[in-house]
């Protein structure tokens, strides 16, 4: 999977998508938490079809934000002062959680968070897991999410959790 010509990727249930989504000046986190409408458009888009295999590439697309199990914006990082935030921050300002998506999703992803990410009172609907484990991935799949195994962090959507537990 080539991901130097691309910003973003978007897991759901069946696509690896990738291509750019429109952010302005924001984080794809932000936008993604500020997005009123149910579909978010993507420019030089490739679907790739976790199920059959499939790649479909066109010039715009659009995905429905309920659907996304997570996302990654590919940016240079170096001058970044929330990554650099991020690398600093203290062991008391994160847990370490183990997730589980909802079917038919069966992935687990590992990884940091801010303690208050997964509040049940929370009111963004997506945060951020720093340095992420993906498991559960079948060899079916490997080709298109082995890659995404190594991201420096994910932008996760709650409401796609079946689960989680705090490590101790």
């Amino acid at each position: 999977m080539d991901l130097s010509i691309v910003n973003h990727v978007f897991v759901t249930a069946r696509f690896v998508v990738k291509g750019t989504a429109r952010t302005g000046d924001l984080r794809l986190s932000s936008v993604l938490n500020a997005a009123r409408r149910p579909w978010l458009p993507i420019e030089q888009v490739t679907f790739s079809d976790l199920v059959t295999g499939e790649k479909i590439a066109a010039r715009r697309a659009m995905v429905r934000l309920a659907d996304v199990l997570f996302a990654h914006e590919f940016l240079d990082l170096a001058g970044d002062p929330m990554r650099k935030k991020l690398a600093q921050a203290q062991a008391p300002d994160f847990r370490m959680v183990s997730t589980y998506f909802r079917p038919p999703a069966r992935l687990e992803m590992v990884g940091r968070v801010r303690r208050d990410a997964l509040d049940p009172a929370g009111s963004d609907d997506f945060f951020v897991m720093v340095e992420p484990l993906l498991r559960g991935i079948d060899e079916a799949h490997k080709g298109e999410l082995e890659p995404l195994k190594s991201l420096p962090y994910v932008i996760v959507q709650r409401s796609q959790l079946h689960g989680y537990f705090e490590y101790e």
